[in-house]
C-alpha cells in the first residue's frame, strides 16, 4: 500500500491527491485485516517474498515524509496495531512539501523529527533518494550512486540499517532495478501501473486517494483498477469527474 499524508486538503490544494483522510485509512486497514492480511514493515516483506512465504502479508508505505506522519501516523499505528515503512529524503527534511499547493503549509519532517520516528517500534525508515530525484532516465551507475548516498545519509541520521528504497513518482529504468541489490536494497517499491515486472525490485503498491470509495479501494488492492482506469471511455471520464470528487 502506498500512502503519502494523512489528512484532509480540498483539492485545489492537493491536486495529486496525497492526503487521504485519518477515517479513511482506519477503514481501509481495517477491511484489509477483514479480508485476512497481516501487516509487516517492508523490509519484513522483502525478506519473507525472497524465501517464498510472503502469502497474506500487506506492508503500509508512507513517501516523502510529511510532518502529520510525525504527528498522526504514529498514533493510528498504536491504535489499530500495525507497522508502516516511511520513505524520505535526507536532502529535503524540514523544508516546505513540493508536492501540495504552498498555500496548504505543510512541511516535511526534520531530522529530529526523523530520529524520533526511527526510535518507534512499528516504523521502519526508508531511502526515497536524497532530494526526491526521479530515476527512470537513469543508468546504472547514476542510479547507484544516487541509491548509495541517500542510504549513507539516512543510516547516519537516524543509526539504522536502511533496506528499503522508494522509486520517487514511481518512475525507474531497468539500470535502476539492476542498482537497487548493488545499493544494499532489499526491495524497492514503485506504483501499481508500473511495477510487478522485476519482483523485488519493482515492486506494485496499491495508492488511496483521497475520495475513493469501497469499490474504487476494492479493485485497487486486488489488481483490477489499472486495467479498467486505462479503457479510453474511462479515461475521458476520469478528466472530467475528477475535480468534482473532492467535493
Amino acid at each position: 500500500m502506498a500512502y503519502h499524508g494523512l489528512g484532509t486538503l480540498p483539492y485545489r490544494l492537493d491536486q495529486h491527491g496525497l492526503m487521504v483522510p485519518v477515517a479513511s485509512f482506519r477503514r481501509q486497514v481495517r477491511r484489509l485485516r477483514r479480508r485476512g492480511y497481516r501487516f509487516v514493515t517492508q523490509a519484513e516483506l522483502a525478506r519473507r517474498m525472497a524465501v517464498g512465504d510472503a502469502e497474506g502479508l500487506c506492508s503500509l508505505t508512507f513517501d516523502d515524509g510529511p510532518l502529520d506522519n510525525t504527528t498522526v501516523l504514529p498514533g493510528l499505528l498504536e491504535e489499530l496495531d500495525v507497522p508502516a515503512t516511511l520513505f524520505v529524503c535526507p536532502g529535503l527534511l524540514g523544508e516546505p512539501w513540493p508536492f501540495v499547493a504552498a498555500d496548504a503549509k505543510i512541511r516535511l519532517c526534520d531530522a529530529d523529527e526523523l530520529r524520533d520516528l526511527a526510535t518507534n517500534p512499528r516504523i521502519e525508515i526508508g531511502s526515497h533518494t536524497r532530494r526526491h530525484t526521479e530515476l527512470d532516465a537513469f543508468g546504472a551507475e547514476a542510479a547507484l550512486e544516487e541509491m548509495v548516498a541517500s542510504k549513507r545519509d539516512l543510516e547516519q541520521l537516524v543509526d539504522a540499517e536502511v533496506v528499503s528504497f522508494a522509486y520517487p513518482s514511481c518512475g525507474y529504468s531497468t539500470g535502476c532495478v539492476e542498482a537497487v541489490p548493488r545499493a544494499g536494497y532489499t526491495s524497492a517499491v514503485t506504483c501499481g501501473g508500473l511495477g510487478g515486472r522485476y519482483g523485488l525490485y519493482a515492486m506494485a503498491r496499491a495508492s488511496p486517494a483521497p475520495p475513493d470509495g469501497r469499490t474504487v479501494f476494492e479493485l485497487k488492492t486486488r489488481g483490477h483498477f489499472f486495467p479498467a482506469r486505462d479503457l479510453p471511455p474511462v479515461r475521458l471520464v476520469r478528466r472530467v469527474a475528477r475535480p468534482l470528487r473532492w467535493r
